[in-house]
């Protein structure tokens, strides 16, 4: 008796920009291909990952990544934002054209909100966050086996840097970020914090964290 089976749509697995490249291209996809763009992005990890595994159960953590990354996704949507791809237990979002730094911070805003109010309903799972917004390479990684598109570049770099010393519900931003949004987003969200020196760079970078004082709304 032959069974049927619901096919999924691509849209499901892939990001946005690598359907787009893919329709654009179909089978003579470059496989050199970088493409420069203005955008901003966003790096998300759960804090205390480790510990959290070996507490509980793999099927209880599976559970509480994936509902943690639900609330995610649907917010960076609502934003305008695009999933790149997930981490484990986070993932990377980019946001581009018009607002695209106010886009984010509004996003990454609504999810220190929104986060720790349905921690209590599954295992807890902080998140932090690292915001970077520059020029960045969209390109083609990997070979002829495995393609992934994806970003590369210094601006990137910095903002998994920012992710992985953020706190448990805490986001941070560099001052070019803030260079991109308005005074009035500035005010509403920004509280700097100081220079901060990474290993490998020559130059001290200025954090800025994310405030939560105020509702944000997609826009």
């Amino acid at each position: 008796m032959s069974s049927s089976h619901a096919i999924l749509p691509v849209e499901m697995f892939l990001p946005r920009e690598t359907i787009a490249l893919i329709d654009q291209y179909g089978a003579k996809f470059p496989h050199d291909l970088a493409l420069e763009q203005d955008m901003t992005v966003v790096f998300s990890d759960m804090r205390g990952f480790t510990e959290l595994a070996e507490l509980y159960e793999p099927q209880e953590v599976y559970a509480a990544i994936n509902a943690s990354l639900a609330i995610q996704v649907k917010s960076i949507h609502a934003f305008g934002g695009s999933v790149n791809k997930f981490l484990g237990d986070g993932l990377l979002a980019c946001f581009a054209g018009e607002g695209k730094s106010e886009r984010a911070l509004a996003c990454v805003a609504e999810l220190l909100k929104l986060l720790p109010e349905h921690e209590g309903l599954l295992l807890p799972c902080k998140v932090g966050f690292g915001i970077n917004s520059g020029k960045i390479l969209f390109g083609v990684l990997g070979d002829e086996d495995r393609w992934e598109y994806t970003v590369v570049g210094d601006v990137a770099n910095t903002a998994a840097r920012l992710c992985g010393i953020a706190l448990p519900f805490q986001a941070l931003m560099t001052e070019h970020v803030v260079a991109d949004i308005s005074g009035h987003s500035k005010d509403r969200y920004c509280s700097f914090l100081g220079p901060q020196l990474f290993k490998g760079k020559k130059k001290a970078v200025d954090l800025y964290e994310v405030r939560t004082d105020s509702g944000a709304e997609p826009g």
